[in-house]
């Protein structure tokens, strides 16, 4: 019988407001290295997300011999490839943010544990951005751990 893979699940678009978050959470012992080696791993697949995002943008826009991104004279705008509309670029694009990518814990699974434990105990008031996040966050714990539905 093999072990359940415990994993976490966001979107792309998540990403840089959970570390965010994270980061400022007051934490101490396990679950602050839980959060540092939840953020490292959020972190690498944010710069992933930004390579992806990258390249999405080669495949829609126009850029010179050197690979740079060719503008309109205003200097702000890209110039669409003439096979491309906007519409097309911002579909592909939204697809990008809002695509799921998950994280192993099972390796990690006391650190992870205890910034679980940390989080469904936080003492502090949370409020807007920040208790979404929150939200979210203790969510993807819960189904790890076999309590969310």
């Amino acid at each position: 019988m093999t072990a359940k893979k415990e994993t976490l699940t966001f979107t792309n678009g998540e990403l840089v407001a959970i570390g965010n978050t994270l980061s400022e959470l007051k934490l101490k012992g396990r679950a602050s290295l839980g959060r540092t080696w939840l953020i490292e791993h959020l972190e690498d697949l944010n710069k992933q997300f930004n390579a992806d995002q990258l390249a999405t943008q080669k495949n829609f826009f126009k850029t010179d011999e050197d690979g740079n991104f060719v503008y309109k004279e205003d200097n702000k705008t890209l110039i669409l490839k003439d096979d491309y509309t906007m519409e097309e670029a911002q579909k592909e694009f939204d697809q990008l943010v809002s695509e799921h990518v998950s994280i192993e814990i099972s390796s990690y699974s006391e650190r992870m544990k205890a910034l679980f434990h940390a989080l469904e105990d936080y003492p502090y008031e949370l409020e807007g951005q920040k208790a979404l996040v929150y939200a979210l966050v203790v969510d993807q714990f819960d189904k790890a751990y076999g309590k969310g539905e």
